[in-house]
């Protein structure tokens, strides 16, 4: 049986935000980095997405009509994938910052993904981060787990 290979596209997204920090370097494990323009491409938003003057990193910010959201240029068959997320603070029911991978692009009846979600919280509340995979295009039946965060992240 021939293996078919899957290829994944990097998201990001702040959905009713405030502020997500996002760093494109990943110096401690001596990958290489680009600008954020020749890696990644706005999906929406792009008013609410702040480049750093080095352009290695970005800010996704929120206001009352939109978040903001990225995706990779390129498709990646494997690799390091990672993400310095800061989350924001007080009052975030409704919030929803993600860091998913996904080839629904190119296999869109098929499409495998891994979704790595914080879910935010009323007043007081704690942030829940929720994970997702969906193989084959599994979507509804995948795997979902819920975990509350006992720190504030």
């Amino acid at each position: 049986m021939a293996l078919e290979a899957r290829f994944f596209l990097a998201a990001v997204f702040a959905v009713a935000a405030t502020c997500l920090c996002l760093s494109a370097v990943a110096s401690a494990f001596a990958v290489p980095s680009v600008a954020f323009d020749e890696g990644y491409s706005p999906l929406f938003g792009d008013d609410n997405l702040v480049r750093s003057s080095d352009d290695k990193s970005v800010r996704l910010l929120l206001d009352r009509r939109s978040g903001s959201g990225f995706i990779s240029s390129d498709y990646y068959l494997h690799g390091f994938f990672s993400a310095s997320i800061k989350l924001p603070k007080a009052y975030t029911a409704g919030v929803v910052v993600a860091f998913y991978l996904s080839n629904g692009d190119v296999y869109e009846k098929t499409h495998d993904e891994l979704d790595f979600e914080f879910l935010g919280s009323r007043w007081g509340g704690q942030w829940r981060v929720q994970t997702n995979v969906y193989g084959n295009g599994s979507t509804a039946r995948g795997r979902e787990e819920r975990y509350l965060l006992p720190f504030d992240p």
